[in-house]
């Protein structure tokens, strides 16, 4: 199709009479055939071809009015433009949403994806008539905004996702005959160049110090610090990210027996940690405090907020920023995440690792012949030893009372009674 089939501005200036009277559309600015249906403004087509525009229309009509996003119909490149796979592509995910196969935010994350694609490319044009010229200039907007060659990476693959969704692949809904020709645009980027980018980085590791530090300051001064204090401590205690501390159930909580058993909500791996003294008090203080959830649906859940609801992951990290600002850090310094990274990286000096992977949650490579023949779980001893190395390692005595800080970057010296 050629580019009048676009979402641009026509060159003719002139605008179109109705082909005959009682033509349902009329002619829009833009270069398309529209009409206004439920408030909302609707594109079918453009100018040099009225009757495909009414065909378009005839099609999606039923739907409009009914205020559904139009469905696809049939198979085909003669129908399929870039709106309504990214339309048809999140209704259908709907549906993983529903059955909990996929996180509502990633699906918001999607949505994102879309609409930028309906702005960089425009909503009519034909997904056949995508070039390579095309993805160059949808790279180019994303690079406006992208922080990390890694993060680069990530919006690339999820992009695909919605031709390949469209596409004639075994898993495809085959609108498409053939996948668009990307060019070089939506390639990710080279290994070694992603290797250098994290060489760069800072190594995103705390020092005992500044856990101490935090810990202080949301124990000390922090408003709301009670919730902060067990994540933070479950952070290092168990490698919890964000999602982890926003999902964690009541459930997975062995406070008697200081066990958490959580599966990672990423990948559904499960998890099994032994929790410090310092972790069980911080955990039975926040059940204490415990608001009961607004919603019955969010029952399980440990963490919510003082208006009863369930704690985002984005909320935690913003809190958790305000926290480090508090002792003296910045968030160049330290994410919330970090407390993840850092456990591991010290839980590591163990040298056991499937013990550390059985910490947080993660697998072996599939290609890893060790870890497929293995079928012997990690011991509960194994554990106990990773987790009181970084117990020492953070210079944490067993009651809920914090060592005085030593050097920057250096554990304080470990209490005689430390497990």
């Amino acid at each position: 199709m050629s580019s009048a089939g676009r979402n641009n501005n026509s060159t003719n200036s002139t605008r179109p009479g109705k082909p005959y009277p009682g033509f349902p559309l009329f002619a829009h600015a833009s270069g398309q055939w529209a009409k206004k249906i439920r408030g909302r403004q609707h594109y079918f087509g453009v100018w040099a071809d009225p009757q495909a525009a009414l065909t378009n229309y005839l099609r999606d009509k039923e739907d409009l009015e009914a205020g559904r996003r139009p469905r696809l119909r049939g198979k085909g490149t003669d129908i399929l433009t870039v709106q309504q796979m990214v339309w048809g592509f999140l209704e259908a995910k709907k549906l993983a949403v529903e059955c909990g196969e996929m996180e509502a935010a990633s699906w918001t994350c999607y949505k994102g994806y879309g609409e930028r694609m309906i702005r960089v490319f425009g909503p009519h044009t034909l997904v056949e008539d995508l070039t390579a010229d095309d993805f160059e200039r949808y790279r180019k907007d994303l690079q406006k905004t992208h922080k990390t060659l890694e993060s680069l990476k990530g919006d690339l693959t999820k992009t695909k996702v919605f031709f390949n969704w469209a596409g004639p692949g075994v898993h495809g809904r085959r609108y498409l005959q053939q996948l668009p020709c990307y060019g070089d645009a939506m390639r990710v980027p080279a290994r070694r160049a992603l290797l250098r980018e994290k060489q760069e980085q800072a190594q995103r590791v705390l020092s005992a110090a500044q856990i101490r530090r935090l810990l202080a300051e949301s124990e000390a001064k922090y408003e709301g610090g009670l919730k902060l204090r067990a994540m933070i401590l479950l952070g290092v205690n168990c490698a919890f990210g964000n999602m982890d501390c926003a999902k964690l159930t009541v459930a997975a909580l062995d406070l008697a027996g200081g066990w958490a058993n959580f599966p990672r909500p990423k990948t559904g791996t499960p998890r099994r940690c032994p929790l410090w003294p310092q972790t069980v008090a911080a955990l039975e203080a926040v059940l204490a405090a415990r608001k009961l959830p607004r919603d019955a649906a969010h029952a399980r859940r440990l963490f919510v907020t003082k208006f009863g609801q369930p704690f985002l992951p984005s909320a935690i990290g913003l809190e958790f920023e305000k926290l480090a600002a508090a002792a003296g850090m910045d968030c160049t310094e330290a994410d919330f995440y970090d407390l993840r990274r850092t456990c591991i990286s010290i839980g590591i000096q163990v040298n056991d690792d499937d013990a550390v992977r059985t910490i947080s949650g993660h697998q072996r490579r599939a290609e890893d012949m060790l870890g497929v023949y293995n079928r012997i779980a990690v011991s509960d001893e194994r554990l106990r030893a990773v987790s009181a190395h970084i117990q020492s390692w953070l210079g944490l005595a067993p009651a809920l009372r914090l060592l005085e800080s030593g050097d920057e970057g250096q554990p304080a010296a470990p209490s005689e009674s430390v497990v």
